[in-house]
């Protein structure tokens, strides 16, 4: 898949340095942006979809976790083989990365968190504000 090569290679380099199995960016409405290679078209879409899911459900969770508004910034999903993580990556732009089981997990988060540094805040697009005059 490559429908962003110039922020694929980003994605590529988390996957060899942190030993992530799969990295993939989308955007809030589910839409893949960028994929590490070894990731295809379909696997892409699917997990763009599934991780869109994931962090409206987790966002949702706020209120349990404090009794004052707290934004989500990442989900963690454990499976017997290994982890799936789900992380806000800019205005409306999440990062998706998959591990095996024996990842260390402390580091891949440093990993995670250096890799959206590097994608940059440019890469999502803030809402749009609403016009109070005519110019």
């Amino acid at each position: 898949m490559t429908p962003s090569p110039n922020l694929d290679w980003i994605l590529n380099e988390l996957v060899t340095t942190s030993r992530a199995r799969h990295a993939v960016l989308l955007s809030a409405d589910g839409l893949a942006v960028a994929a590490s290679a070894d990731v295809d078209r379909n696997l892409a879409d699917t997990v763009s979809a599934i991780a869109s899911g994931m962090q409206s459900l987790s966002r949702s969770g706020a209120q349990f976790v404090s009794d004052t508004p707290t934004p989500w910034e990442q989900t963690m999903v454990s499976y017997h083989d290994g982890f799936l993580f789900v992380l806000a990556a800019g205005a409306g732009s999440y990062l998706v990365v998959s591990a095996a089981k024996d990842v260390d997990v402390e580091g891949l988060s440093f990993q995670m968190a250096k890799t959206i540094d590097r994608l940059g805040s440019g890469l999502g697009v803030a809402p749009r504000e609403p016009q109070t005059g005519v110019g």
